[in-house]
């Protein structure tokens, strides 16, 4: 794995840091400008905020195992990073949070970095915004059947089945009602069937 520059500067941060920090505000804090990478000078370009993006996460995680060893969590998200003292005997399986593992070996994937260009970046973009706003739209759905996020699929077709017989224009319910909760329930059978 080629050495990432920013892995001494970052951990420089944080063993300074009493309070967490976002991503951005890594971003701020660090000189992409001088670095031997040569990233292109453009901020607007997707390609240059997802290098960055990467080398930052690419750091954070060489780093987490070593905080560790020096008795030190280290919280990995955008929005929130944090090195919390470890309390003594504190299972070491949250250094390995859920879910956490195949974000930790895609960014510690240095050909990830390598690989990246700017079609490769709009792919994983419109992915992500893809999944955001099915997610978005699965959200709003439930809302309209009175449902919770996590509602199984079971639970979704019971309560569609109740709803729409109770709103069918045919036995006096509203037609504008009616439609809706059609429309959610096309719209969950799409993501959740």
């Amino acid at each position: 794995m080629r050495p990432n520059p920013f892995v001494l500067p970052i951990a420089k941060i944080l063993r300074r840091r009493t309070q967490p920090l976002s991503e951005y505000d890594l971003f701020q804090l660090l000189d992409f400008d001088d670095n031997e990478l040569k990233l292109p000078t453009d901020p607007s370009n997707d390609l240059v905020l997802f290098r960055k993006h990467f080398l930052v996460m690419n750091a954070l995680y060489q780093l987490q195992p070593i905080f560790w060893d020096e008795g030190y969590y280290l919280s990995i998200s955008a929005l929130s990073i944090e090195r919390t003292a470890l309390k003594s005997g504190t299972d070491t399986s949250i250094m390995h949070s859920a879910g956490d593992d195949e974000i930790r070996a895609y960014y510690l994937n240095w050909d990830e970095f390598i690989k990246s260009d700017q079609d490769s970046v709009e792919t994983l973009l419109d992915s992500f915004w893809q999944r955001y706003y099915t997610l978005d739209e699965a959200e709003n759905a439930l809302a309209v059947l009175g449902m919770e996020l996590e509602a199984d699929w079971d639970s979704i077709k019971l309560k569609y089945k109740t709803l729409i017989s109770t709103h069918h224009p045919d036995k006096g319910g509203d037609p504008d009602q009616f439609i809706k909760i059609r429309e959610a329930y096309e719209v969950l059978s799409g993501i959740r069937h």
